[in-house]
Order: structure tokens, then C-alpha cells, then sequence
């Protein structure tokens, strides 16, 4: 992985671990908020777009050397329901994510690991 590679990664990670403090603090408002009221649903799901997006676009080699993190889950997301198919997004699985998924990706953020320039 080149130095610039590395550097773009190292900047979308601080990105997701920006998004994803966000995302928990926008959260607090509760359950009931986030299904019933569209401008406190919009800016939770603002943040989730952020984290998500800059997710979408690490580089192989640094999901590759981070393999614990759900890649997988995290594009689904995206795909199905915050930037694709909004208007058929399960917003309870999306407020299931930010409260039972989501602290453990923040937590695996912290850790990342950044594949050799070799």
C-alpha cells in the first residue's frame, strides 16, 4: 500500500470514528424519536451515510488487514435503505445497528491495523 493509500484510509477511518461519535450522540434522543420524527430520523441518518460511505470507499488492502470489521454489514446498510432504496429502509434495523452494532465498530475503529507499504 502506498504512503498516499495509507494516508487516504488513516483520514476515512478519523471520518467513520467522527460519523459513528455522532451517530450515538444523534441516538440519545431515543427509539421513539428516530421512528416518529423525520428531521431527528434525517440527522441520524445523515451520520450513518457519512460513516457508511466513507466505509464504501477504504481501500481493499485496509479491509483485507481488518477483517473483524463487518465490512459486509456496513454496505448493506448503505446500499439498502440510506443511499439506495430509502424508501423501503427498515428503519428498525437501522436503530437496531446504531444501538447493538454500533459500538462495537467504534471500538474496532480504535484498533485498526494498516497493511504494510511492502
Amino acid at each position: 500500500m502506498t504512503g498516499e493509500k495509507a494516508e487516504r484510509d488513516r483520514f476515512r477511518i478519523a471520518l467513520m470514528i467522527e460519523a459513528a461519535e455522532e451517530a450515538h450522540r444523534d441516538s440519545e434522543t431515543g427509539r421513539e424519536m428516530f421512528m416518529n420524527d423525520r428531521r431527528s430520523r434525517a440527522v441520524l441518518l445523515l451520520d450513518l451515510i457519512h460513516l457508511t460511505e466513507s466505509a464504501d470507499r477504504l481501500s481493499a488492502g485496509f479491509k483485507k488487514a481488518n477483517p473483524a470489521i463487518a465490512w459486509s454489514r456496513l454496505r448493506e446498510l448503505r446500499n439498502e435503505g440510506l443511499v439506495h432504496d430509502y424508501p423501503e429502509a427498515d428503519f428498525a434495523d437501522i436503530w437496531s445497528f446504531v444501538r447493538n452494532e454500533l459500538p462495537k465498530l467504534r471500538r474496532q475503529l480504535n484498533r485498526v491495523g494498516y497493511p504494510s507499504s511492502g
